[in-house]
């Protein structure tokens, strides 16, 4: 059975992944949602969108709680995988000749987007192409394309890291300490019933 310390350990370790490492950044307030759309599988140049799903977006969200952020897994190994990022823009002329609309973006306006309530804000879409490219890739393709920013370990957190680094070496000696003494009792009680045995022959 795992005792208290040990689970409390490893929670931290986990509330510390989610918060630091790959994929932990800040968005700027414009973008209002990121859709990502690929196959199931890895094959055909999937792997890098499946493991960023994994890893770099559930970061993202973290540090991002008031960004849409969806998932489509219904494209086919054969189709294109894509990353949409949308922005909210208050220049209605923004379009993909434009200087300031970016790499590769496509403008769109819908129903449910701020265009309802303001009649210059329209919405700016973003791609990224995803296929046969790491995750590392994709998300540093989105950094460039966003500017986002970094979120560095405070001072705390980096102590927190070294303790639970220190407890992690320590917990694993003890473990393997108390494999050996665990191995050697029972060496020992299997000689003492081997003896046994012989005995109780040699009687008879």
């Amino acid at each position: 059975m795992v005792s208290l310390p040990q689970r409390m350990r490893k929670l931290q370790t986990k509330l510390l992944a989610i918060r630091l490492g790959s994929g932990a950044y800040v968005l700027p307030k414009d973008i209002k949602r990121i859709h990502m759309r690929f196959a199931p599988r890895i094959e055909g140049g999937h792997m890098g969108p499946r493991k960023f799903w994994h890893h770099e977006l559930v970061r993202l969200k973290y540090h991002n709680p008031a960004v849409t952020m969806t998932v489509d897994r219904t494209a086919r190994p054969e189709d294109a995988a894509v990353m949409s990022v949308h922005y909210t823009s208050s220049n209605p002329t923004l379009s993909s000749d434009s200087p300031a609309a970016g790499p590769a973006p496509v403008a769109s306006t819908s129903a449910s987007t701020p265009a309802e309530a303001d009649s210059n804000t329209t919405e700016d879409v973003r791609t990224i192409d995803m296929k046969h490219r790491t995750n590392s890739e994709i998300l540093d393709e989105l950094v460039r394309m966003t500017r986002a920013k970094v979120v560095e370990a405070t001072a705390e957190e980096v102590e927190e890291l070294r303790a639970l680094e220190e407890q992690r070496v320590r917990g694993a000696k003890d473990s393997a300490k108390s494999q050996d003494v665990r191995a050697r009792l029972k060496r020992e009680k299997d000689l003492l019933e081997q003896a046994r045995g012989e005995m109780a022959g040699q009687a008879a």
